[in-house]
This record gives C-alpha cells, structure tokens and sequence, in this order.
C-alpha cells in the first residue's frame, strides 16, 4: 500500500481541484436526477390540464436541469484531467527521482525490458486510480446518499429498498465480478508483459533477427500469445456480460417493486398521483453513478500490482545511507582508495586506488573487459562498489548526495545519445548559455566545423533518430564538442575516439588535450595515442591495475604496456 502513501501525498497537493472534481462529478448525477425527475412531474402536472403559468416554474427547473448537466460533465472532465496529469506528472517525477537515486547496473535484477515496462506502462496506470477508482467511488457514494435522502422524503420504504439494491448493483456485484475474473487477470497481466518483452526484443535485436533468420520464431511466438490473450479476454468479456444483466435485472426489479410501492401510496392517498412516475426515473437516473464501479475493483487491483512493480525496482536497489549531506563541492581531488567492485559472484575490480589531484590527466589502458569502464561508472554512482571508498573534496561518496557528485562530472560514454533535433540543440544540452563563438570555437577544435559549413543547414540540420544523418566519428567528435561545452571541473572519457580514423583522431586527440588543460581528466582507450602528455597511465588488467607511471617510464619497464604499444605501433603509426 506504499504506493498510496505516495499518491496521497501529490493528492493533497491538489486538494482544492481534487475536491472540485468531485463536487462538479456529483453535479453532473443530480442534474441528470432532477432533469429527468423534474421532467416526469412535469407531465404528469400537464396530463391534468392545467393554466400554462402553472407549468412556468417546472420549464425553467428542467431547462436549467438539461443544461447544467452538460456544463457541470464538461467541468467535471476538465478539472478532473487536468489534476490526474498534474499527479501523474509528480508520480513520474517522484518515480524518476527514487529510480535515477537508487539504480545501481552491478545489482539490478530486472531486465531492461521489465525496467521499460515498468517505468512507463505501471507508472501509467497509476493514473487510472484518480479517473477510474477514486472519483467514481466518491461520486458514487454521494450520490446514493443524496438520493437515498431525498426518497425518504417520499418513502422511507422505497428508501430502503432502494439503497439495498444500489449497494448491490454499485459495490456487491463488482467485488464478485472481479473474484470471478481473478483467476484470468494474473495469466493475462503475464501475457501482456511477455508481448512487451517480444516486441521489445525483436526492436532491440533487429539485427540479430535478420542474420539468423529468427523472424519466423518471433512471429510465430508473437501470434500465439496473442491468440492465448485473446481467448482469455473472450471468457472475460462472457462473465461481465452475465453481470451486466445481472445489473439490468436488478435495476428492472427494483423499478418494479417501486412502482408497486408508489401505486400502493397513491391509492391511499399518502402519494400524489404527480409524482408516481417521478421516483422509477429518479432511481433510474442516479443508477448512472454506479456504471464505472464495475471496473473500480480491476483498476484499484492494476494500480496496486503497478505501485508493488515500482517499489520492486526502487527496493531492489536501494542501499542509500540516510542523512546525506547537501554539500557545494569545492575542491575537485579525488581519491580512489582500495576499491572493488562485484558483479554477482565476481569482482569485476580489485583493490584499485590512484590519485586524481585537480588538473591531473590520467589515463588508464588496457584489454577490453578489465574493468576501465566499470571504473568511471562508479565514479559516477551508477555502480554500488562492495569494499574501499571514494573520496571527493575529502568527503567520502557514501555520505554525499549523488547529484552533488554527478555536478562537476562530464562524462562521455562508448555509445553516447544524440536526440532526434537539430545539432545547435543538442550541443545547448550541455549548456545553454553558450555563445555562437564559443560553440564555433570548439567545433573547430574537435575538427567537425568544416563539416557541419557544407550542411545545408549548418547547424540547424537535424541529427534524425540515433543520429543517424551523420556517421560514427562524426557523431563521436560532436558529443566531444557537447561534453567540452559543459562548465564542470572533471572529465570522463569513455574511448571518446574510438570511431576516428588514425589521422583524424591524432589531430582531435592534441586539440582535446588543449581544450581540457585547466581540467581534471580520466581518459580510458585502448589506443595508445598521445599517450606522453598524460599525467599518469594506469594498466589494467583483471580489473586490477598492474602497472602505473609516465608513457616513458612503463616503456622502460618492458611490462604489459610496452606489448600494447608495440602491438599497435605499426598500426596506429605512432
């Protein structure tokens, strides 16, 4: 019910459009009331006869009834919506918030397509729990206890038998309908994921389908869990209807029992004759707030599963200590102290410590899978470390807030996200303040501005989805251009020249290294390029660091470095 709490609290936020939503909800169920309410007297009155002035009064009652029911549904629906997405946009936020602080890529056990799934079809259903259980049930419940009172006045009998049934029909006949169906919402909740999960994979692994020829497997496991869901919804849709002439039969009888009531009265003379057919239509009309509660029981059930579903991600990694400190970084060393990072029964580093003094460049080589990259990713928080500690502005990162730490960090991945916009806009992500000068400056510097001058567009032409108007060096030495245009203090860079060309990438690599000058900087490659302006180099491998010094001083020691540069000296001629 932790989820709850949680949309409790955005309620509250909303309180007064929430209140209004439900004031202007049950607005629209009495005005339907009393329209047709008012509209049965009204003829009753005028199959008497009488002088027009007499009928005046009820004309304007049912004038004003057929109206203000349209205004009130429109506001209704108005105020309604727009609170719903108001909270829906804080559950999102707040979702976001507790995700972006607790996600951890070494003790996540979801699948990225269970993480896709829950992040937008469970936070989405959580919607559906202020439209289609929270307002119909309040409305519902008003309005029967304002009808039930006003057909006391009339009947205390008919008042009675009246709330039975409503109670029946509105909250006794969904909680069997949805008991009944329980055994089929588990299997097709399941069904649903596993047609996320295909589609997912096929979009994802596209490639690997063409290659080896598995769109005959996807298809044919497509289709069949859409027959198995489709069957499961046919059984579904023959219980609701049972239900729903259950509903019609229990609403017939109710009538019928009033109208024999009333005739009883009016015989009697307790009831004037005008309103015998008023009290049938009444009851017919405030049935109305009764039609959502059929699904009230199914939505409150989805929300719930979609809040556990939440938590689940949120729980599975959460392991922050409490009372982080809010602190202004300001002195930009760092200190890596005996770190070792496990994944599942492995350490993927160990016992790893260097120095980054502020304005060090450091760069740290070594074969594919040693764990360079695992490094600048728990720098960055998004990898928990089991043992050792990181230290920045003499504060351990176990007790700062990650978004204080993430703030002096640049980083730029293997495979770094270009949005589908122009390539002014995605260089202003980095920062918005920064001048045509500025962006011309460093365009230049990473050896892209010819380029973008041939452009038909310059830089208004549109990068299109993955960037894909643009090749892989081209966008590699964009996001370099991105992440120099960002005012932060450290830099972390992920093999940033990977897709360039060895001549390109020399010229790229000695502009970045002047660009960056006034910055702390880890650079992770595996081409040994430029390598005598480093600082420091640190060789990995098995995610320990066996070797350590200047470019000169490892060749001299004829160690794991000396193999990596004489393997690749020929080729990157250097």
């Amino acid at each position: 019910m932790r989820i709850f709490k949680v949309m409790n609290a955005l309620m509250k936020k909303q309180f007064f459009f929430v209140l209004l939503s439900i004031v202007m909800g049950v607005f629209t169920i009495l005005a339907n009331v009393g329209l047709l309410s008012t509209s049965a007297v009204l003829l009753s009155r005028s199959a008497l006869r009488p002088d027009v002035l007499d009928l005046i009064v009820l004309i304007v009652i049912v004038r004003f009834f057929g109206i203000s029911r349209g205004v009130f549904r429109y506001a209704e629906r108005i105020f309604s919506h727009n609170t719903t997405l108001k909270m829906l946009s804080g559950i999102r936020s707040w979702f976001f918030k507790n995700f972006n602080e607790n996600y951890t890529e070494n003790t996540i056990k979801f699948k990225t397509g269970d993480i896709y799934s829950k992040i937008v079809n469970d936070v989405d259903v959580l919607k559906d729990f202020y439209l289609r259980v929270f307002y119909p049930l309040i409305i519902a419940i008003l309005t029967g206890i304002i009808t039930t009172v006003f057909i006391s006045y009339f009947s205390m009998k008919v008042s009675i038998i009246y709330i039975c049934f409503y109670i029946f029909s509105g909250f006794v006949l969904p909680v069997i309908l949805f008991k009944w169906n329980e055994m089929f919402s588990g299997r097709e909740r399941e069904l649903k994921n596993d047609i996320n999960l295909t589609l997912l994979d096929i979009l994802k692994g596209i490639v690997e389908v063409q290659i080896y020829n598995l769109k005959d497997e996807f298809t044919e496991k497509f289709i069949s869990l859409n027959k198995e869901l489709s069957k499961l919804r046919k059984k579904q849709n023959i219980i609701n209807t049972l239900v729903e002439s259950i509903n019609s039969v229990a609403l017939s009888l109710l009538i019928v029992l009033t109208l024999m009531l009333t005739a009883v009265m009016v015989g009697t003379n307790k009831l004037s004759g005008i309103y015998y057919s008023m009290l049938p239509l009444m009851i017919m009309a405030s049935f109305e707030a009764i039609i959502p509660m059929s699904l009230v029981v199914y939505k409150f059930n989805d929300s719930y599963s979609s809040g556990e579903n939440i938590f689940s991600i949120i729980d599975s990694n959460s392991h922050k200590p409490k009372n982080l400190k809010n602190k202004t970084i300001a002195s930009y060393d760092i200190s890596v102290n005996n770190l070792s990072i496990k994944d599942k029964e492995h350490y993927i580093i160990k016992e790893l410590s260097f120095e980054l003094p502020y304005k060090k460049k450091i760069a740290i080589v070594g074969k594919s899978g040693c764990g360079k990259s695992t490094l600048l990713k728990a720098m960055l928080g998004y990898i928990k470390y089991q043992i050792g500690d990181v230290f920045i502005d003499g504060d351990s990162y176990k007790n700062l807030q990650i978004d204080d730490i993430r703030k002096v960090f640049t980083y730029v991945d293997q495979t770094p996200y270009t949005f589908n916009t122009t390539i002014k806009e995605n260089l202003l992500i980095a920062n918005t303040e920064a001048t045509a000068d500025e962006i011309n400056k460093v365009l230049n510097k990473v050896q892209i501005m010819d380029l973008i001058k041939e452009l038909p567009e310059g830089l208004n032409t549109l990068l299109g989805q993955y960037g894909y108007n643009l090749s892989g060096g081209e966008i590699k030495r964009l996001i370099i251009a991105r992440a120099i245009l960002k005012s932060s203090e450290i830099i972390l860079l992920d093999e940033p020249t990977a897709s360039l060309d060895i001549k390109t990438e020399k010229k790229v690599v000695q502009e970045l290294h002047d660009l960056i000058k006034d910055k702390s900087c880890i650079w992770v490659t595996h081409k040994l390029v430029n390598m005598e302006v480093m600082d420091e180099i640190l060789v990995m491998d098995e995610g320990s660091i066996v070797e350590r010094g200047t470019h000169i001083e490892l060749l001299n020691k004829n160690g794991l470095y000396y193999e990596l540069w004489n393997m690749q000296k020929q080729y990157l001629n250097i």
